[in-house]
């Protein structure tokens, strides 16, 4: 037996113990199990052949009474060790697509190589090379900014949850070091939110948006978070159009215009927030039709014209360090864009700054609204929660649980299907989208759908390429990261309302 897999025995002493009682009584639980030794094996640096050790030597302590119950043995071992090497077989699916991915881009870039070459001389060649270099500088400022804000935000997480870990710190310091944990851990979640918004990939949730009754409200947020250096005035005259948009979006839009004004006037100055109905045609803009515009103007220090053109660029600040992440505006332009609409900037040094939103209006026709349905609170149930990453899975089991739901617990997507074969009582389905085995959380949800049309799901996501698939097949969605009352409120309304 080699040193890492005397190691592996160590490690895993209760190898032979789960191993014996899979043989004996079969069922998932012992196949979860199974997976979680395998999980953590791949983990520590083990190898397969440690693992098929490890199998042999507890195969060896196996007795049977009869030779059909040897060969039920076996076969449950056989289907034990099978999901002890899952994990490892997950890692080399992984490794093979990056390397087929890694292939085709070799592939592609030889085949813009040769583009490239065979291109004459003169403009056109020029023009592509310096964009390829625009763009490979956009993404290193990207990649660079994403690194050091995060490495930033793990800085403060990891410290504080070390510090917490000491023995003789007091109930008082620890849930402050606790809360500031958590506040990094959201800032990392608002910057991640920023980018994908920039990208056009956040998960917005358009509604109906009337700015009548809407934007005093907002007038009052805005207001309360500029302090009292800066005047502010508000033009919002009766009868805008409405518009349909992410309400939170434009909230924090508009905050953060309104607090670059205020940044830009570090001696005070005047802000002016208004919005009119306009009907606009702007070849330059790439807009025609009737829109909503808001307005956020300044008179503060205003913007150089050869910064102007990269102020929508994510993490171009020109705030000192410390002071700025350098995604306000690029949200900015990711949410209008993605509303269907644009956005302009005018700017003149030592005059201020004026950028204008504009947001697709509404017809008549499109006005139309319907009533939510209220999410109801203390609906209880059985949850079949269906994660594969082992973590992710612990902290769902416990965050339902402690909202009073009966949790289930699937690493699989066939796992899943397979348990409510079995007739498991589940009230909901709570799925990640993206998840192993060649079954997506997508795909397990049309297929509950279509076995248990009654049966609710709840998908989960970071940021999925599937994401409007999900959508179009009507899927309720929640995004990663979730709060643990957040989680527990979208699952109360699925429940009251599939009661």
């Amino acid at each position: 037996m080699s040193g890492l897999a005397v190691d592996l025995a160590s490690d895993f002493a209760d190898y032979g113990p789960m191993l014996s009682r899979q043989c004996r009584e079969g069922g998932e639980a012992g196949l979860h199990d199974a997976y979680l030794i395998g999980r953590r094996a791949l983990n520590g640096g083990y190898s397969v052949l440690d693992i098929v050790q490890a199998h042999h030597d507890g195969l060896l302590s196996l007795g049977a009474s009869t030779p059909a119950e040897g060969a039920r043995r076996i076969e449950r071992a056989a289907a034990f060790l099978g999901e002890c090497l899952a994990p490892f077989e997950m890692a080399v699916r992984g490794l093979h697509a990056s390397n087929a991915s890694l292939m085709t881009l070799n592939t592609e870039l030889e085949a813009a190589n040769s583009r490239l070459k065979a291109e004459t001389a003169g403009r056109e060649r020029i023009e592509e090379t310096l964009r390829q270099a625009q763009k490979f500088q956009a993404v290193g400022r990207l990649a660079g900014g994403v690194a050091h804000h995060f490495n930033n935000l793990l800085t403060v997480i990891l410290g504080n949850l070390d510090i917490v870990q000491r023995r003789d710190l007091d109930p008082a310091a620890r849930h402050k070091r606790l809360a500031a944990a958590t506040e990094a851990a959201m800032r990392g979640a608002r910057v991640t939110r920023q980018l994908l918004t920039f990208s056009g990939r956040q998960h917005l949730k358009p509604d109906l948006f009337e700015p009548d009754a809407r934007l005093p409200d907002l007038a009052a947020l805005i207001a309360g978070s500029l302090g009292t250096e800066v005047s502010v005035e508000f033009a919002f005259p009766p009868g805008l159009w409405p518009v349909k948009l992410d309400a939170s979006e434009l909230e924090l839009a508009l905050l953060n215009l309104c607090i670059n004004a205020r940044d830009a006037m570090p001696a005070g100055g005047r802000l002016r927030v208004s919005a009119a109905n306009r009907a606009i045609r702007d070849e330059r803009l790439g807009i025609d039709g009737d829109y909503l515009a808001i307005e956020v103007a300044d008179n503060g220090e205003g913007i150089a014209p050869d910064v102007l053109s990269k102020v929508f660029d994510p993490f171009f600040t020109t705030k000192d360090v410390g002071v700025g992440t350098g995604l306000g505006l690029s949200q900015v332009h990711g949410f209008v864009h993605q509303s269907g609409g644009a956005v302009d900037i005018e700017s003149e040094v030592g005059r201020g700054t004026t950028v204008r939103l504009y947001l697709p209006a509404l017809t008549d026709a499109e006005t139309g609204t319907g009533t939510d349905e209220p999410a109801l609170r203390g609906a209880m149930g059985t949850i079949l929660v269906v994660e594969d990453d082992v973590d992710v899975a612990e902290v769902a089991v416990e965050i339902l649980a402690s909202c009073g739901f009966e949790v289930r617990l699937s690493y699989r997507a066939q796992g899943a299907l397979d348990l409510l074969q079995r007739g498991e009582k589940v009230d909901l389905v709570f799925s990640d989208i993206a998840m192993p085995d060649g079954m997506s959380g997508i795909e397990l949800a049309a297929e509950v759908k279509r076995r248990h049309p009654d049966l609710p799901v709840l998908l989960a996501t970071g940021y999925s390429d599937a994401l409007s698939d999900a959508e179009v097949l009507g899927f309720q969605i929640i995004a990663k990261p979730y709060r643990s009352n957040d989680l527990c409120n979208r699952i109360d309304a699925l429940l009251g309302t599939a009661r």
